[in-house]
């Protein structure tokens, strides 16, 4: 019997991102089974929604950014609720009454890690999870990682509620076949070893400047290039690339981004914090060692010789020992490469869709 779903999300304009895509997954999983879904928005790539399966529900967008606009977005979704009589409400952290209530970031210990002090109290995504957590109108919660999940169940006290861990699929199509590479159009040489810092932006979050610090300290006589990609600005790093004796690379946000990872030979992520970090995923199936930091989610699914690239602080020795040891061994690169390329598959559209399909069952939605 066919049923209607409604997914919450309040942009799903930029589908490169990782929380848009995963929106695009679920319409198409509803899609196979069925039912007809709506992908409610602010801003919506309505192709890509259609493409998905699903019908694209776009809701006027108040012009003023700020908290008044999230709540604004929230009255919304309540009236879409009141005319489409869903079965099933999914939303993605910017709605306070759902079934399936997914949350991607941990907004509070990641402003703490990163600015070192605590958030502010009037700060509008800290204030919408604050309310989603505490009223708790859900029936579970989803979390992109094990870490996600401690720090929310021990800050907002939700023993009584079910908390699960559900990682971000791969789309095993896209990336891990892909054989497309940028070296040739950035004239970078076979003899070259190149390490990328590729992210969908926040070069702050994702600790750019660490990595760039750590150049100073690596082989000398090996030729390196450094790719960095994402959007933000890279003036802030002027200093440390114009010192570096190693070329860096600065490059803008890609719907193709599985041809910067095919550029590289080493991943680096040592970022203060990441929920989960597709970009780790992604580069592990397109065949590449990488090296993540112990706050960043997608460390807990690295298995074998891997887990000895997780860094466990953020500093220049660590980073750089680490770094070192795979710049001197191509071969240890390379059984590295193929163990994280046979991980990373373990989380393809397929495998994820069975564990999402247990997550509907749990809630007797069937």
């Amino acid at each position: 019997m066919s049923k209607t779903i409604l997914i919450s999300q309040k942009d799903i304009n930029i589908i490169r991102s990782g929380v848009p895509r995963l929106v695009l997954s679920e319409l198409n999983y509803f899609k196979e089974k069925g039912h007809q879904a709506f992908a409610i928005a602010e801003r919506i790539q309505k192709d890509a929604i259609l493409k998905a399966g699903g019908t694209p529900y776009k809701t006027f967008r108040w012009p003023i950014s700020g908290f008044f606009r999230r709540k604004f977005y929230i009255s919304r979704v309540k009236k879409a609720i009141t005319k489409l009589k869903p079965d099933l409400i999914i939303g993605h952290g910017d709605i306070i009454e759902q079934d399936i209530c997914f949350i991607h970031n941990c907004v509070h210990l990641a402003y703490k890690l990163i600015n070192g002090k605590e958030l502010p109290p009037d700060h509008e995504v800290g204030l919408i999870h604050s309310q989603i957590l505490t009223e708790k109108k859900f029936k579970v919660l989803v979390c992109n990682s094990e870490m996600m999940k401690i720090d929310l169940t021990n800050r907002f006290n939700l023993e009584d509620k079910e908390v699960i861990v559900h990682y971000p699929e791969l789309n095993g199509h896209k990336f891990g076949v892909s054989k497309k590479s940028m070296r040739e159009k950035l004239n970078i040489s076979d003899d070259t070893i190149v390490i990328g810092l590729i992210t969908s932006g926040n070069f702050k979050k994702r600790n750019v400047k660490l990595l760039l610090e750590t150049l100073f300290d690596l082989p000398s006589e090996q030729k390196i290039h450094i790719l960095i990609a994402g959007k933000d600005k890279s003036e802030p790093f002027k200093e440390l690339v114009e010192k570096s004796i190693h070329p860096i690379t600065f490059l803008p946000p890609t719907d193709d981004v599985e041809c910067y990872y095919n550029s590289t030979d080493i991943f680096v992520l040592p970022a203060h914090i990441e929920e989960f970090g597709m970009s780790v995923l992604e580069a592990m199936a397109c065949k590449k060692p990488v090296i993540v930091s112990k706050m960043v989610g997608s460390s807990e699914i690295l298995e074998g010789d891997s887990k000895d690239f997780i860094l466990q602080e953020l500093s220049k020795e660590e980073l750089g020992n680490k770094l070192t040891k795979l710049i001197q061994n191509k071969e240890f690169r390379a059984e590295l490469a193929k163990l994280n390329h046979e991980t990373a598959m373990k989380y393809s559209t397929t495998n994820q869709n069975k564990k999402f399909e247990s997550l509907l069952k749990s809630i007797q939605f069937e």
